[in-house]
C-alpha cells in the first residue's frame, strides 16, 4: 500500500511505501515512523498515489514545444542569430543558415542580416573556416 503524506518537519509531500514501519524526507533529512502521519491519498497502485501527489503539489507538467515543419527558414535565422551570444556563434549560425536558405549565398544575402558588420564577418568566415568560396562571390559552409 502506498501513500501520499507530509514530512513532519518540513511539510513537503512525498510517497511513501506503508508496508515499511518508517521512511526518511529526501526533502530534509528527517527519519520517523510513518504512524501518525497524515495520510493524503492511498492506493495499492503507485501510479495513482503519484498522479495524486503531483495534482496535490500543483505540478504542472511542461508543455512539449511543437516545430511546426512550415516556419520561414530566413526569420528563423535572423531569430537564432539575434540570440547569439559571442562573435564565433553568430557566424556559425550565419554560414549554416544561409547555406540552409540558399544553397550558395552572397555578400548581399549576409549584409541583408548584418548591414554593419558584414564585410568584417564574412572575411572572418573565411579565415576560421567557416565558409569556403565556391565561385567568385558565392560562398557555402
Amino acid at each position: 500500500m502506498f501513500a501520499v503524506v507530509a514530512c513532519r518537519e518540513c511539510l513537503k509531500k512525498r510517497v511513501v511505501d506503508l508496508n515499511d514501519k518508517s521512511s526518511t524526507c529526501p526533502y530534509c533529512g528527517t527519519s520517523g515512523p510513518h504512524k501518525n502521519l497524515k495520510i493524503y491519498f492511498q492506493s495499492d497502485d503507485q501510479s495513482l498515489v503519484r498522479a495524486a501527489l503531483r495534482q496535490l503539489t500543483g505540478f504542472v507538467p511542461p508543455v512539449e514545444k511543437k516545430q511546426t515543419s512550415d516556419a520561414d527558414p530566413y526569420s528563423t535565422l535572423e531569430y537564432r542569430y539575434e540570440h547569439c551570444h559571442s562573435v564565433d556563434e553568430k557566424m556559425r549560425v550565419l554560414a549554416e543558415g544561409l547555406t540552409a536558405v540558399y544553397g550558395e549565398f552572397t555578400f548581399e544575402d549576409l549584409e541583408k542580416i548584418e548591414p554593419k558588420h558584414a564585410e568584417k564577418y564574412l572575411k572572418a568566415m573565411l579565415v576560421e573556416g567557416y565558409v569556403h568560396e565556391t565561385k567568385y562571390g558565392r560562398y557555402t559552409a
